[in-house]
């Protein structure tokens, strides 16, 4: 999947303060199967940067073109069906319901198909090391165990592409490097676009490019 942006620009508007620009005139090219960090400091827009990627909110101006399609164009019942069917999540917190199981969770983004995707759902779990836990619910999982989940949850709608907001950021670092070589693993067997939201630097190290949302500039 080709991302292309031209011209984003986002500013939060606030009643009765100052509108605030969280980042202007981003322009990006992303190609298909490419492994994408976006570094920088806290507040530059990063993750409000991938959930505009990734079709969550709007621009305040400028395009997101998705594979030549000019998707902020579209009305959200689109947006709702690119996300869907093309794009899967990955966050700091795992956000996994509390009331469902591992398989439920996974099974959450294809809800409607829940029976047809369960066979799929269990190989994706087992391939992240999750079979013997299909049955407990979260607060049964380490931290560990309950992002495995979460990525299970990010594969299960066969993504095109996936954004990553500090995947690793609260986990130790044997952990965040077993979380690491699933996600990377994933992405490279299934040329899945990556876009990587990271404060870590030996993470960063492993995309293939390293943008800084600070400085606009390409490190790698």
């Amino acid at each position: 999947m080709n991302i292309i942006t031209e011209n984003l620009r986002k500013v939060y508007i606030r009643q009765n303060a100052d509108s605030v620009e969280v980042f202007n005139n981003i322009n990006m090219d992303i190609k298909s199967g490419e492994k994408i960090a976006l570094v920088g400091p806290s507040g530059v827009g990063k993750s409000t940067l991938i959930h505009i990627l990734g079709l969550m909110d709007r621009p305040t101006s400028g395009k997101v073109l998705i594979d030549g399609i000019d998707c902020f164009a579209s009305n959200d019942a689109y947006l709702c069906k690119m996300r869907r069917e093309n794009i899967g999540f990955m966050f700091q917190f795992h956000y996994l319901l509390a009331d469902f199981t591992v398989l439920e969770n996974v099974l959450l983004p294809v809800w409607n198909d829940k029976q047809k995707k369960e066979s799929e759902a269990r190989d994706i779990l087992n391939r992240v090391g999750l079979s013997d836990r299909m049955k407990h619910f979260p607060s049964e999982l380490s931290g560990g165990e309950q992002q495995r989940a979460a990525l299970a949850r990010a594969l299960i709608n066969n993504p095109k592409v996936i954004f990553a907001d500090e995947p690793t950021g609260n986990l130790d670092r044997n952990t965040g490097k077993e979380v690491e070589k699933i996600l990377f693993d994933s992405s490279n067997n299934n040329n899945i676009t990556l876009i990587l939201v990271t404060h870590n630097e030996e993470l960063a190290k492993k995309s293939d490019r390293i943008i800084n949302m600070n400085t606009g500039e390409e490190m790698q």
